[in-house]
């Protein structure tokens, strides 16, 4: 992986394909290198670049990235990352979980290097089922999925990284604290993915974003759970580009 120094420290982020830029975020506990599966989907159209947020993987692990500020440094690191790849453009960015979170924040530090906002599972504020969620994923991951990330983050660094995280949730549940303050502020095309069943954010965190940004859609299915793009990623993919040619091109006349 390659990497380009950010206010917070370096970020690490690889490339797959050729075409125009299409900029993927993974989650908490997940890595660039972990969502490859889902970045070759678009390789045929796109040049994809997938980052390791801050704190995993190969990117810098700020000392304060455990505190209620975790979704500003994320925005910010992801801002300048942006600015210095593409200082005369913008790129459409797609953020499951954590990182569409992360890239909200950053469409708030620079939103003329973002062309349009793919958002799966995401969320305004950490609640009670957040936290139980990020619990539940703690105490009860299995052995394998624990050595895989383990071996995503080395071992050294995956415990801090797994118990911080779920510190981090229990504060930002705590006060309530909005994780995207300048929401209402977003002025981007946005398409929002929301399950009816994911554990971590009920649906009305979808509806709330898909309210607040001007001519956001929402495609919600109730028997989804926690990333959409897992479920059906071949029909995930299709609504992404057609999306996507809409933003480009306008829309299609019918």
């Amino acid at each position: 992986m390659e990497t380009l120094a950010t206010r917070h420290g370096p970020l690490a982020y690889n490339m797959l394909g050729s075409g125009t830029p299409f900029v993927l975020l993974h989650g908490n506990t997940m890595t660039g290198i972990s969502q490859e599966r889902l970045a070759q989907r678009f390789t045929d159209e796109h040049t994809v670049y997938s980052l390791d947020l801050l704190g995993h993987g190969q990117s810098a692990r700020p000392a304060n990235l455990f505190s209620e500020d975790y979704f500003t440094l994320q925005g910010q690191a992801f801002a300048d990352w942006l600015t210095a790849m593409f200082p005369d453009s913008a790129v459409p960015v797609f953020g499951m979980s954590a990182g569409g979170v992360s890239a909200m924040n950053a469409a708030c530090e620079q939103p003329e290097r973002i062309a349009a906002l793919i958002l799966d599972s995401v969320f305004v504020y950490a609640g009670a089922e957040t936290v139980a969620a990020h619990r539940d994923s703690v105490e009860n991951m299995s052995k394998p999925w624990y050595a895989y990330l383990e071996k995503q983050h080395g071992a050294d660094w995956w415990p801090t990284l797994n118990m911080g995280l779920l510190t981090l949730i229990e504060q930002l549940e705590a006060s309530r604290r909005s994780v995207v303050p300048c929401l209402d502020q977003i002025r981007i095309p946005t398409l929002v993915f929301q399950g009816g069943q994911d554990p971590f954010a009920r649906p009305v965190h979808g509806q709330t974003i898909a309210e607040a940004i001007p001519g956001a859609r929402l495609v919600y299915d109730e028997e989804t759970g926690h990333i959409f793009s897992w479920r059906d990623p071949a029909g995930f993919r299709e609504i992404v580009r057609a999306f996507l040619r809409e933003v480009q091109h306008g829309p299609t006349a019918t």
